[in-house]
């Protein structure tokens, strides 16, 4: 069965609340994926993570800046990851602060790959997505890097450093602001992103270490993994695949969506025959939750969100929408602001 990735809510609301404050003008880039500002209330709900991933670049394409997911980074509150964030400072030495970081990722983000490995006196701490539908990984690449040398500096003091840093993406024309930030060499194109420093760090004491608080967080985390749902199944793996191509105005086209999820278009349409669903329907699904979130979130005009959506004519997104939710997109619009 094919399992897609998921976010926090608290680490996207954490992000968008910093992202609002350094630039206003995306304010309602929940609402173009298809998130209500509902859906972020609850600290503890996942979230599909292609829409996560989607949202940052969108907001660097919508600013022109793409390094903006390093700068958000820079400025996320780790407080937002939950209680794995708990973990790590009441932790002994950072060895096994990152050791638990590996250990309970999947509490804030699943189809994750987060780990830490020492060799020759070196410790490479690696992170990738390896769901491989997700199309939209740079920011996001960027802005864990930078939350995790930001946090592994609070963690060491002045003294901290980093050997090498490493990055999936290609270098860009961001060069010298990523040289200026982490200051060491950097690698790109890399199999991984991933920090490279001293395993001398893996020594150090943290000021917050407590033994027997963090037995306490670390049975509630292994509980509450154990115990939620923290994976998408198929269907609600396209609809986020979707929501976040849709996001960035790229094509939802059913030969592409096969060939990201791994399967022939065949195969992809047997699958989602057994789930009663074709990808048609489920696109028609998606286009009418975002559709809804913007005329409830924000003040587009209807042909805008016609355009996003991938409507040739408002005319065709009003027939279609009327199908989907009873009702034409200004009555819908109307009547959420009453409610």
């Amino acid at each position: 069965m094919y399992l897609s990735g998921t976010i926090t809510a608290s680490a996207v609301q954490e992000l968008l609340a910093v992202l609002i404050k350094a630039r206003p003008e995306t304010a309602g880039l929940n609402a173009r994926a298809g998130i209500p500002k509902s859906a972020l209330q609850d600290s503890a709900a996942m979230l599909p993570l292609a829409t996560f991933t989607a949202m940052l670049e969108a907001a660097a394409d919508e600013t022109g800046n793409t390094k903006l997911g390093l700068e958000l980074g820079r400025r996320f509150n780790v407080s937002a990851l939950g209680p794995i964030s708990d973990l790590m400072k009441t932790a002994r030495t950072l060895g096994e602060a990152l050791d638990k970081f590996g250990r309970y990722f999947e509490s804030i983000q699943t189809s994750t790959r987060s780990t830490f490995a020492v060799s020759n006196g070196t410790v490479r701490l690696a992170y990738s997505i390896t769901d491989p539908a997700i199309r939209f990984r740079e920011q996001d690449a960027g802005f864990t890097m930078a939350i995790e040398h930001a946090m592994l500096a609070d963690f060491v003091g002045p003294s901290w450093k980093v050997d090498r840093v490493e990055f999936a993406h290609p270098a860009g024309s961001n060069l010298g602001f990523y040289q200026e930030h982490f200051a060491c060499p950097l690698r790109f194109q890399r199999q991984e992103n991933a920090l490279i420093f001293p395993a001398r760090f893996l020594d150090v004491a943290l000021r917050e270490a407590d033994a027997k608080l963090h037995a306490r967080i670390e049975a509630g985390l292994a509980d509450s993994i154990k115990t939620k749902t923290s994976r998408l199944d198929l269907v609600q793996s396209i609809e986020a695949w979707m929501q976040s191509s849709l996001c960035q105005s790229a094509s939802t086209d059913i030969e592409i969506a096969a060939s990201d999820f791994g399967m022939s278009l065949r195969s992809l349409q047997r699958k989602l025959a057994r789930h009663g669903i074709s990808h048609l329907d489920i696109r028609n699904r998606v286009r009418s939750k975002i559709a809804q979130c913007l005329l409830a979130e924000t003040h587009l005009p209807v042909t805008s969100i016609a355009l996003q959506l991938g409507y040739s004519e408002s005319s065709a997104f009003s027939r279609g929408f009327k199908a989907q939710v009873g009702q034409t997109p200004a009555a819908f619009r109307k009547s959420s602001r009453h409610r």
